[in-house]
């Protein structure tokens, strides 16, 4: 076991990967997130240059004489430039201060122009990691718990920068396979390492399956104690800039439909409860995919053919998956273990799948894994995987 996490610590590729998931955290935390902006956040430079610009177009058209409505539309540039102006100045006056309550009491939204929308110095980015246009549009829902309930309230609660929201944009978004990928790649020669050694190795003697699971386990103990660090270091450092949160935050959902042609209804549920019913998840994916790592392992004998073969398994549902797709060869995704890869979608309800019967139908697929690696242990002897 001690072999096994000295290997895990001292492997350049693994200390790589530790140095740059840091070091994005760091970036993400120090410069993305603040020039990220939030659903419907209000750029302040952008408010004060339109606010400028209608009170220039209601005092001309007051100084001219132009008030009075037209036939046709029945208001006047005079009215629409002044309305918006009273608008927009009750808006940054709340904004300037820090009424975050009296903010989201406030209906008006400036509507962003040009080059200008989203904000100007927002990050554009081509692949999105965090799951926030899936939260977009629970906001009525979120504000109502903003207003009544929530204290302190903070403008980075508003536009879901504190640290527990940001870990919950980052699960229902492209979180789970970035876990699962760091994963893989960090453990995928930790069996095959033993068929470079030339020397026999110290200590008790153990079956060749005893000893392959003592290796892979310790490898999974390793990164998870390394994903751990790591949250928590970001939690940390995010809470300390933007705040950590509460866990009775609300997140989106979705609830039961009423009957069998009615929408399913748009709910929230706390953060905390998310996370916890996210763990489970978690854990039986992270400990499969060790497991299955393996298995690979002992049937290709390279590091990179496991590396490869076990990502294909992973992205294998990016091949035939649609937000329509409900059957795979007649048989409906809920039995399907990959189904339930993102599962920041099932403890939401946002993939329409039993939540019980996910961790019934992971628990059923490490199970057979484990029984694979036993077939295959009795198959390839130690002495033929080392020669």
């Amino acid at each position: 076991m001690s072999e096994t996490v000295t290997y895990m610590w001292r492997n350049k590729k693994n200390r790589l990967v530790m140095i740059l998931c840091l070091g994005a955290v760091l970036l993400h935390s120090l410069f993305i997130l603040p020039n990220t902006p939030g659903n419907e956040e209000v750029n302040l430079t952008q408010l004060e240059r339109q606010m400028e610009a209608n009170r220039q177009t209601f005092e001309d058209q007051l100084a001219k004489g132009l008030t009075v409505p037209t036939f046709f539309t029945g208001t006047s540039a005079y009215e629409t430039a002044r309305n918006e102006y009273v608008n927009q100045r009750e808006l940054l006056t709340a904004l300037n201060n820090g009424d975050v309550r009296r903010y989201l009491e406030i209906p008006y939204r400036p509507t962003a122009q040009g080059s200008e929308e989203g904000g100007g110095n927002a990050f554009s980015v081509p692949f999105r990691v965090l799951g926030n246009a899936k939260e977009m549009f629970f906001s009525s829902q979120k504000t109502d718990y903003y207003l009544n309930e929530a204290e302190p309230l903070t403008f980075h609660m508003v536009h879901e920068r504190t640290s527990l929201q940001q870990l919950h944009l980052f699960l229902i978004g492209q979180g789970p396979y970035i876990l699962l990928l760091l994963l893989l790649f960090m453990i995928s020669d930790v069996i095959t390492k033993d068929r470079s050694l030339r020397t026999q190795k110290a200590g008790v003697p153990l079956n060749w399956f005893g000893y392959l699971f003592i290796q892979s386990v310790t490898a999974l103990g390793f990164v998870t104690l390394f994903f751990v660090a790591l949250s928590g270091f970001f939690i940390l450092l995010n809470g300390l800039l933007h705040g950590f949160g509460s866990i009775a935050m609300p997140v989106g959902a979705l609830g039961e439909a009423e009957n069998a042609y009615a929408m399913l209804p748009y709910i929230t549920m706390e953060v905390g409860t998310f996370l916890l019913r996210s763990l489970p998840y978690v854990l039986l994916l992270m400990y499969g995919f060790t497991r299955l790592n393996t298995l690979f392992s002992l049937i290709f004998r390279h590091d990179i053919v496991t590396f490869i073969a076990s990502v294909f398994v992973l992205l294998f549902p990016q091949l035939y998956y649609s937000p329509g797709t409900e059957e795979l060869l007649g048989i409906n995704l809920s039995f399907y273990p990959q189904t339930y890869y993102h599962f920041g979608d099932v403890v939401t309800s946002r993939l329409n799948v039993p939540y019980d019967r996910g961790l019934l139908v992971l628990a059923v697929t490490v199970l057979v894994i484990e029984l694979l690696n036993v077939g295959a242990t009795k198959v390839i002897k130690r002495q033929s995987f080392v020669r």
